[in-house]
């Protein structure tokens, strides 16, 4: 028989390892997925995974920013490697940036085809439609049709907590 003490300490050290297993995965917190699409050109990509960054700006040092990444891949643990905000967009082979808390628009770039294949665009901040959006969750939809300008259509909704903060931009 189990004393109520030994449970409870065997509880603790299971939600321990449980929570530092997520955070290596990229998987902690409340949601962190995605349901959507990129289409550019020819290729389709689907997007499955989803997480919030914060630090400075690699372009804007001064400024900090919130970088949303979505990906068809789970790259969480190559994220939870990196050490600045820069290597977490170039984690993105399939999938994309983007950036909020930058100025009056979004800054987004998109990867597809293992990264051989790139676009970079704005889009204004009524593409987005928050159901969360604070420092440590962000959810709703995303909705960009940039196809007359040469760029791709992107339709995907998500529901992401704060994975990390970086203190360097690169």
């Amino acid at each position: 028989m189990h004393d109520d003490a030994s449970v409870r300490s065997f509880r603790a050290i299971a939600l321990a390892v449980a929570s530092a297993v997520a955070l290596a995965t990229g998987t902690a917190g409340a949601g962190n997925e995605a349901r959507g699409t990129i289409a550019y050109k020819t290729r389709t990509t689907t997007l499955k995974y989803a997480w919030l960054v914060k630090g400075p700006d690699p372009a804007e040092p001064k400024t900090t920013i919130r970088t949303l990444i979505l990906s068809a891949d789970d790259i969480g643990a190559g994220l939870a490697a990196c050490k600045t905000m820069s290597c977490a967009s170039g984690e993105v082979a399939e999938g994309m940036t983007v950036d909020f808390d930058a100025g009056p628009r979004l800054n987004y770039w998109i990867a597809v085809n293992g990264q051989k294949v790139q676009y970079s665009g704005t889009a204004p901040l009524a593409v987005f439609t928050a159901k969360a959006n604070d420092a440590g969750r962000l959810a709703g939809r995303l909705a960009i049709d940039d196809v007359a300008a040469g760029g791709p259509k992107i339709d995907v909704e998500f529901d992401v907590t704060m994975l990390k903060t970086f203190a360097v931009g690169r």
